[in-house]
């Protein structure tokens, strides 16, 4: 009895709900959405007073304040999470930070080439650790090494020390 009482009563409620816009809060711009950040001040907004190495998986990707300051391409903030203790290798497709910024081909080699001195000057590197099973150089290589733009940032990634 219960049931056609109270379920219809639910269903009206949460119907009111959606037209009523329901709860965006899912859509915006925090630490576990960091994707809907518009800008690098959102970002850091984001994940003020979060640790700098915090994780967040969706999917394959493995969201970071790290990455998701890649993200948006806010280089000045990356740069302040790794002199905070963020892990360079960590964050990206598969957790692979430095094989996302070498084979996304998001931005120009130029741009790219920034953040891959960046992350090298940072401590990552191509051959270590090895990240599901494969390091860095292997996925790239298996993966994209038919790409000029892969081989010439791997390239810059060799001369940076990584």
């Amino acid at each position: 009895m219960w049931v056609k009482t109270i379920l219809p009563a639910l269903l009206a409620v949460f119907a009111v709900s959606i037209l009523q816009g329901g709860d965006a809060r899912a859509l915006e711009c925090d630490e576990r959405n960091p994707d809907y950040c518009d800008t690098c001040e959102d970002v850091r907004r984001a994940y003020s007073g979060q640790d700098v190495n915090l994780v967040h998986v969706r999917g394959r990707s493995v969201w970071t304040p790290l990455y998701s300051a890649y993200f948006r391409d806010c280089p000045e903030l990356a740069q302040s999470y790794l002199s905070r203790g963020a892990r360079p290798q960590v964050g990206g497709m598969e957790g692979d930070m430095l094989a996302t910024v070498i084979s996304w081909d998001r931005w120009e080699i130029p741009q790219r080439e920034q953040w891959v001195r960046m992350l090298i000057n940072a401590g990552a590197r191509l051959d270590e650790p090895p990240i599901t099973q494969r390091t860095t150089r292997e996925r790239l290589m298996q993966e994209y090494g038919h790409r000029q733009d892969v081989l010439q940032l791997i390239s810059i990634a060799e001369q940076a020390g990584g």
